[in-house]
């Protein structure tokens, strides 16, 4: 019902982008219909509800309009996250050059304390996707340890509890960027069990392994995560589908597949992968 307020709609908004597919579809119009009739409060969930529901070329526009209000206004606040999300649009393309601009102009525009180290540490994570898809490694790890460094220094007001865990997903990122492809023949038959970080602060990504004629055959993910984008589904089927953690993201579920393949990784790991 368009006819309820802004705060309604982007509940059902985010509960239809948690279905994925074509809600996903359904989601990106009800955003449109509010915009259209100038109800959807400050304009920031515009382009990330485009962006989360894979329509990256249009995000990629409303980012830019918005992002340059956000510049031509010094008291517009804290939105560095709109410019974290900019990057995975621009990256998802390989504009790696406009990626980096992005993440740079990010970091002249840090809140005041005590939200500005916590920001520093989401900035220099999104250097280290940018870097680790140029495959310039070496790069990658540095972003992503000073991430890991900053995440539990943050004095913010609430979510402290949380920092640990943001730091653990930056240094499962670390570990698997020494990772490059399976090796099948090294890997032991049987079913193999590890935990993950994913995006819900509920429960951790739980998963089950099983490796036959070593090779990898089924992937089970037991997990609580809200608005995963069809990622728990899709992305085991990837990695049996290239026998490789080495397989593509979903743009808007970026947490959760990293930690998929992470706990992938940890069970791989178990299999005998060195």
């Amino acid at each position: 019902d368009t006819d309820l307020p802004w705060k309604d709609a982007r509940l059902e908004i985010r509960r239809l982008l948690g279905l994925g597919g074509e809600s996903s579809k359904v989601a990106v119009k009800l955003t449109c219909l509010y915009r259209e009739k100038n109800d959807i409060g400050d304009g920031h969930e515009y382009p990330m509800y485009l962006y989360m529901g894979g329509e990256y070329a249009w995000a990629i526009k409303a980012y830019e309009e918005f992002t340059q209000k956000l510049l031509a206004d010094p008291a517009s606040g804290d939105h560095v996250h709109a410019f974290i999300c900019m990057t995975s649009c621009y990256s998802y393309f390989d504009e790696f050059q406009k990626a980096v601009e992005t993440l740079n102009t990010a970091m002249t525009r840090l809140p005041e304390p005590p939200w500005r180290i916590a920001r520093q540490a989401d900035i220099h994570d999104g250097f280290g996707d940018v870097l680790a898809k140029m495959e310039l490694t070496d790069k990658a790890k540095q972003h992503y340890a000073e991430a890991a460094r900053l995440y539990p220094q943050s004095n913010q007001p609430y979510g402290q509890h949380l920092l640990k865990r943001r730091a653990g997903k930056v240094q499962s990122k670390l570990d698997l960027l020494d990772y490059r492809s399976l090796l099948a023949d090294t890997l032991k038959d049987g079913t193999y069990n590890a935990r993950a970080l994913g995006y819900s602060g509920d429960k951790d990504l739980m998963i089950t392994l099983t490796v036959w004629a070593g090779e990898i055959t089924d992937i089970k993910i037991d997990h609580a995560e809200k608005i995963d984008q069809g990622a728990t589904t899709i992305i085991p089927q990837r990695i049996i589908a290239k026998q490789s953690l080495e397989v593509d993201a979903i743009t808007g579920a970026t947490v959760t597949c990293d930690g998929i393949r992470d706990g992938v990784f940890r069970a791989l790991k178990q299999a005998g992968l060195e």
